[in-house]
């Protein structure tokens, strides 16, 4: 219809919301395909805004790929866009989403520096929910780094303020990360315990890739308290799901567990 009546800034827009309902289903390349004709649009109508989210989606495609440097590349320009209008906000989803590509490239500490920047403005604008998101990728990034206590402080965090705004899929995955940091300071009861706070929650929200998580790192904790049949069923689990749902990292993810358990 956009391009019936020739509206092209919906048209643009459109590319950009379909490129990320294909993110979503984890097919990467048609929504970078996508998501460069809403870029393309936005550009040649000034539209700056557009650009911007064009840049910031393509970038979380390319990290989705795993193609860190070239995802980097666009946040930097998101980010560059963000200061430019003065878009406060959009400049804290871009240091987040730097920090997450930093994250995946294992440079924790500059991804650090990041989710510190992103968390300074979304105390700066009153963002509960970015606060929140930036404290669990903080935490995540000194698990990354192995230091659990300091990753527990800012899980705990996170955890506070999705109970606070209703978050319900984002206090679930507080409860993982922190069954991880737990799992890291071989509190393997304590990190059972939230794996499965994690578990009922996806399943009241059919999350059924957090359903698969939760099986994961339930398996790992279970294999490292020495309950070895608990721990392969969690993990025949999580890869049915993985392979229900076409989770391609859930299943690496259960066929590495497999492989570590018995080889």
């Amino acid at each position: 219809m956009a391009k019936e009546v020739g509206h092209k800034v919906r048209e643009g827009s459109t590319y950009g919301n379909l490129g990320n309902a294909y993110q979503s289903l984890g097919d990467f390349k048609t929504a970078i395909a996508h998501n460069e004709r809403h870029l393309k649009i936005a550009k040649e109508l000034g539209d700056k805004t557009g650009e911007g989210f064009a840049y910031c989606n393509l970038g979380n495609a390319y990290k989705g790929l795993g193609d860190f440097k070239t995802a980097i590349d666009y946040h930097d320009r998101h980010l560059k866009n963000a200061k430019e209008m003065d878009d406060r906000a959009g400049e804290g989803r871009a240091y987040g989403n730097l920090g997450n590509a930093y994250q995946g490239l294992g440079d924790f500490k500059k991804a650090i520096q990041y989710y510190e920047l992103d968390l300074k403005i979304a105390k700066e604008v009153g963002d509960r929910a970015g606060e929140g998101q930036s404290y669990g990728n903080l935490g995540n990034a000194y698990e990354s780094l192995g230091d659990f206590k300091k990753a527990i402080e800012y899980l705990e965090l996170d955890l506070e303020i999705a109970k606070e705004v209703g978050d319900k899929a984002g206090e679930g995955r507080a409860y993982g990360n922190l069954g991880n940091a737990y799992d890291g300071l071989r509190y393997f009861q304590t990190a059972i315990d939230y794996h499965e706070r994690q578990l009922k929650i996806a399943k009241e929200l059919d999350d059924k890739a957090g359903e698969g998580a939760g099986y994961c790192n339930l398996g790992n904790a279970c294999y490292r308290l020495g309950d070895y049949r608990k721990a392969t069923d969690y993990q025949e689990r999580a890869l049915t799901i993985a392979k229900e749902v076409g989770d391609k990292i859930g299943q690496e993810r259960a066929v590495g567990a497999f492989f570590f358990y018995y080889f």
